[in-house]
């Protein structure tokens, strides 16, 4: 069992991770030079920084193809599926997925290095979706005391289940997991 949180931020970081290997596997074939259409450069950037946050904003409507907090209101209680969630796991110690990493690298290096250097920003807009979608996940947990978590929802790997928040511990002073 996962945290879907946890899930997301994981994919940003390796996203994060490709963009920059990309990016610098790109220099070093074929050099690091100012390219010379750097408004184009710009604008995509831009246009896709508007995108991943019209996307994020859509997310958290309620609109039947596109909202992402309705399928956390569907999360199924994980009293009902007999699942224990893990105590006291935190994404400090697993932090990367190298299996995601590698295939979404497979992908996009050869791209970036034989196609067109843009490529390198198809990595960063994957991670302007999750990191928004991992925002949105983050704002509805705190404001509904609960946690999204992924898998063990029987015969449905896609459902997300729901456990109610562990208290702090007092003597910490930490929030809670």
């Amino acid at each position: 069992m996962d945290r879907l949180l946890h899930h997301e931020l994981r994919a940003v970081f390796a996203a994060l991770a490709v963009a920059a290997v990309c990016g610098v596997g790109r220099g070093l074939v074929h050099g690091f030079s100012v390219p010379s259409d750097a408004g184009d450069l710009t604008t995509l950037f831009v246009t896709l920084c508007m995108a991943s946050a019209l996307w994020t904003l859509l997310g958290a409507t309620r609109l039947k193809w596109v909202s992402e907090v309705r399928d956390f209101e569907r999360a199924v209680p994980v009293e009902d599926i007999g699942v224990v969630p893990p105590a006291g796991r935190s994404l400090r110690g697993d932090w990367f997925r190298p299996g995601f990493f590698a295939g979404y690298l497979a992908f996009t290096l050869p791209l970036a290095l034989l196609w067109e250097a843009a490529v390198f920003l198809a990595p960063l807009w994957s991670a302007l979706n999750w990191l928004g979608k991992a925002a949105l996940i983050s704002h509805w947990e705190h404001r509904h005391g609960l946690l999204l978590w992924r898998g063990h929802v029987g015969g449905e790997p896609w459902r997300l289940s729901v456990s109610r928040r562990t208290p702090a511990p007092a003597d910490t002073g930490e929030p809670p997991a």
